[in-house]
């Protein structure tokens, strides 16, 4: 089934689970918390494009809690996520963590053009494809923690193309022809480098 937009998809989504409960309960039975039902969403964009990712939504209202890998030791929760997390919950789990990164004793991500780091290893990661602002747009904003340092702005983010963020972050070097001053090209450099790790740590 073809949808115009995630958003549309969703609201089908949410209908057919509930349309399940419902049939479940009219008939009496008992779910097993192992039951579930299996989701296949294929979408375009960079790397991803014409892959399928698989989405395990579990069907039992009151199904129990998930197994966690933890990647790092016991208690440490920065990097640890549910294995059935998807994609898009894991994202949006490591810009929580960004938000929360420190530089000195201030903030790391605290200028809204940060938003072009994050942009830059999506696009890298090929969860978004490279100069397809309106697509990062509505992608962004399905992974947008509910608190975050900087709001963000699309226009502020197509600014990308004027400077040397533009390349994959590889090829970044800092240019005095084109970056007037060091040091925020430097935070910019140590936000992307940081949300790759993140990323990266969380199984991205």
């Amino acid at each position: 089934m073809d949808f115009d937009n995630n958003e549309e998809a969703l609201k089908f989504i949410n209908r057919l689970l509930e349309r399940l409960h419902l049939l479940e309960k009219e008939k009496n039975e008992k779910l097993n918390d192992e039951r579930k039902i299996e989701i296949v969403i294929v979408q375009s964009g960079g790397q991803h494009v014409e892959t399928i990712q698989t989405q395990i939504i579990e069907t039992h209202p009151h199904s129990k809690g998930r197994d966690v890998d933890t990647f790092k030791g016991e208690g440490d929760t920065r990097s640890s996520y549910a294995t059935s997390d998807t994609p898009t919950e894991r994202i949006r789990h490591c810009i929580a963590l960004l938000m929360e990164e420190k530089y000195g004793d201030a903030l790391l991500f605290n200028q809204q053009n940060h938003w072009q780091a994050v942009y830059r290893i999506l696009v890298d990661k090929g969860y978004c494809r490279d100069s397809d602002f309106d697509g990062f747009d509505t992608f962004i904003r399905t992974v947008m923690p509910e608190e975050v340092n900087k709001p963000y702005k699309k226009g502020s983010l197509k600014q990308i193309s004027q400077t040397d963020f533009v390349r994959p972050f590889t090829e970044w070097r800092y240019d005095v022809e084109t970056t007037k001053t060091r040091k925020p090209f430097d935070r910019m450099v140590v936000v992307a480098r940081k949300f790759k790790e993140i990323l990266e740590e969380n199984g991205l």
